[in-house]
Formats: structure tokens, C-alpha cells, sequence
């Protein structure tokens, strides 16, 4: 994101009930998962299906950037293992666009879910892709809080990574907890990354473990998605799947303490799970992805 498409509270329109529009077209016979969400073009948004590790998808809008027209496989070479994918964002860096996959990092049945995978993107074709050995490890190894949550599964109050950003201005991958969650609080991980360096554990810096207040919860609610630039755009959503928090969009200031909502909600039937904002005609927009294989401009 870039200055120009910087959020305000007085810059986001009002709105209410927010209902997704179903893709057109699905991954297979199944509809897209869709998570993480980042602009690839001038027309062009990609995200990451948390059921298909082995691919990106590109969506293509209209003119007016209302209606996608289409969706594009881009197949994943040298992923490794990579589990979950939920988080993705992208990285400008010495003239080349980079994109960063992350896994949710969680324990689920007998599998336990981890990648930090580089991607370099191009127009065409597929994409040359870097998996980052033995990240979870690392992770957990450099913030004890995690450790106990490493062993759980999501519904058990278990470690789920499912927001991902990338703050040009500390050089720093940021992964938002959708769990653990606390009650009226959300946490992210601050991570210094080194884009000079190969892509390894030893390109990163020490961890630091920030949180913020939202107001008048009720109910633990986890990050969803992240898009940053000065301020994140925080994706809010219920932290286990029997919970029934809502979701709902807000800001995070820089240096603040506290997440300032949006005045925007989702209908009872929205899954949202990716956002960014982006600019388009002078206007100010965000993009949100749904994980029953929708979209929503607002």
C-alpha cells in the first residue's frame, strides 16, 4: 500500500451488512478458500486457498475494479511442505515484486502445519517460490509464549497465525494471532527480516510481541488478515470456530495501544479472511476475500 491509499475513520464510507459476492469461477470442484489477499496490477489481486498449498490465484476485476472477471491458477514451483497457507503480502524490493506465504503455523489432527515461502513474482507463467527452513521452530524457540499454544490445536486456544504484513518502515514481517486470543485483545508479532540476505532463520531479527484493545468486545476475537502502511488495517473475526464473535474491520495506529473500529459490518453468512486496501480513480478502497469463495469491494 502507498501513502495515497492510506485509512482514515473519515475516509471509510459507512456500511452495514456486507454480503460478499460469490466468485464466478472455483478451485476445482470446490469453492476457494480465499485468504490472504495482496494487488499484483493494475487490475490484478492474488490470494492464497488455505486448502491448496501447491498455488496462487490470480483474480482479474473489470475496468472500473467492481466485478472480477476471472481467476488464474499460478502454480507454486519449490514450495516445500508447506501447510495452511493463510497469510500472504508482498515485498517491493531493488525493482522486484516479492510475495510472502505464510502458514498458519497451527496443529491440526496428526499434522503439524508450518512455511515461510518467498515467492518471486511475475505476469506469467509460474512462480519460482522459496520455502524458509524450519520457521515454526524458530518462532516458537524466540517467543516462550508460544511454545504451550504450539501444542494445541486452534479450537483449544492453540497457536493460528492467520494475519501476515510487511512495515517498509521497520523492515518487518508482521504475523497477527487469530489465536491465542484474549477477550477484548489482539496480538501480532513483530519479525525484522534482512532482504538482502538468503532466505533462512538467519535473516531475521529478535521478535517482539505488541497488543492493542478493541473496544467493547465482548467476546475473543482474533486477527484475520493485515495490510499495512504507517497504520494496519485490522480483519477481526472470532478466534475458534464455535465462537460467534463478529468480524469486523479496523485500525491499528502506529505506536497505539488501541484498535479503532470501523463503522462497517458483515452479513451473518460472510466469512472474511483477506483484506487490502488499494486505490482506484482517486478513491480510497478496500478489498476483502471470503473463505466460502467470495468478494466484497467497499
Amino acid at each position: 500500500m502507498t501513502a495515497e491509499t492510506r485509512f482514515t475513520l473519515e475516509s471509510v464510507a459507512k456500511r452495514k451488512n456486507v454480503k460478499p459476492t460469490p466468485f464466478r469461477d472455483r478451485n476445482g470442484e470446490n469453492p476457494f478458500n480465499a485468504s490472504g489477499v495482496v494487488r499484483t496490477g493494475s487490475r490484478c489481486f492474488t490470494f492464497v486457498d488455505n486448502k491448496d498449498p501447491t498455488a496462487l490465484f490470480e483474480m482479474t476485476f473489470d475496468a472500473d475494479l467492481d466485478t472480477v472477471e476471472r481467476i488464474r491458477r499460478r502454480h507454486l514451483l519449490g514450495a516445500g511442505d508447506l501447510g495452511d497457507p493463510e497469510g500472504l503480502t508482498r515485498i517491493d524490493h531493488d525493482g522486484e515484486t516479492l510475495l510472502v506465504v505464510a502458514s498458519s503455523l497451527s496443529v491440526e489432527r496428526n499434522r503439524v502445519n508450518d512455511g515461510l515461502v518467498r515467492v518471486r513474482y511475475r505476469p506469467d507463467g509460474d512462480l519460482p517460490a522459496e520455502p524458509m527452513a524450519g520457521f515454526r521452530a524458530w518462532l516458537l524457540g524466540h517467543v516462550p509464549a508460544l511454545a504451550a499454544p504450539g501444542r494445541r490445536k486452534p479450537d483449544d486456544d492453540g497457536l493460528n497465525v492467520e494475519g501476515l504484513a510487511f512495515d517498509a518502515g521497520t523492515s518487518a514481517l508482521l504475523f497477527g494471532l487469530r489465536g491465542p486470543a484474549v477477550t477484548g485483545q489482539v496480538t501480532l508479532i513483530h519479525v525484522p527480516v534482512d532482504l538482502t540476505g538468503e532466505w533462512t532463520t538467519d535473516s531475521l531479527g529478535a521478535p517482539t510481541v505488541r497488543s492493542a484493545r478493541i473496544p467493547r468486545s465482548a467476546a475473543a476475537q482474533g486477527i484475520r488478515d493485515l495490510d499495512c502502511d504507517g497504520d494496519l488495517l485490522v480483519l477481526l473475526g472470532r478466534s475458534a470456530s464455535h465462537d460467534d464473535a463478529p468480524f469486523r474491520l479496523g485500525t491499528w495506529p502506529r505506536g497505539g495501544d488501541t484498535v479503532r473500529l470501523l463503522d462497517i459490518t458483515f452479513h451473518r453468512t460472510a466469512k472474511p479472511e483477506g483484506v487490502t486496501a488499494f486505490s482506484a480513480g482517486g478513491e480510497r478502497k478496500i478489498l476483502v476475500v471470503d473463505d466460502n469463495g467470495g468478494y466484497a469491494v467497499l
